[in-house]
């Protein structure tokens, strides 16, 4: 697990688990939601995760220096694995299932976490996406899955 992922609140026995994903160019610390959370969700396991990658100051889950709509869903499957793999040691850690997890992405972190919904086997129950979208048009509708998107019509980097 990435050293610089920050666990907002670990309860001895957590019931549910609640990843957070930011976008590109950011860190863990910089995704507050967590922090607006805890008090809402007292029995959940909640991580703000580092995308592994470093991008400028910050890091990003999928290179997006030349990035073209005709490239980004094969930049995205190519982090995948990796994003799934920590999502699964989390839950491996938590002893928590895919049923008791929430993925929820910011812009970059959103994108991944959608896109996790495609796989033959989602690795959480829940997704929000805030201010994200699919890297490319839905293929399944898993009806065990649920997502929530959510985003703002004045966002000039990934237009609503």
């Amino acid at each position: 697990m990435n050293t610089h992922t920050m666990i907002v609140q670990n309860p001895s026995a957590p019931r549910r688990l609640v990843l957070l994903f930011h976008g590109v160019g950011s860190n863990a610390r910089d995704l507050l939601l967590g922090e607006a959370l805890a008090p809402h969700l007292p029995d959940a396991l909640i991580v703000s995760v580092q995308a592994p990658q470093p991008a400028g100051r910050g890091w990003q889950w999928f290179p997006v220096q030349g990035v073209t709509e005709a490239n980004r869903p094969a930049r995205v499957a190519a982090a995948m694995a990796g994003f799934v793999q920590t999502v699964q040691q989390w839950q491996q850690a938590s002893v928590l299932t895919p049923t008791e997890t929430t993925l929820i992405g910011f812009s970059q972190g959103a994108i991944m976490a959608l896109e996790s919904t495609q796989l033959e086997h989602a690795p959480a129950s829940r997704v929000v996406a805030l201010s994200g979208r699919f890297a490319q048009p839905p293929r399944v509708a898993d009806p065990a899955v649920r997502i929530h998107l959510m985003h703002g019509d004045a966002d000039a980097v990934m237009p609503v």
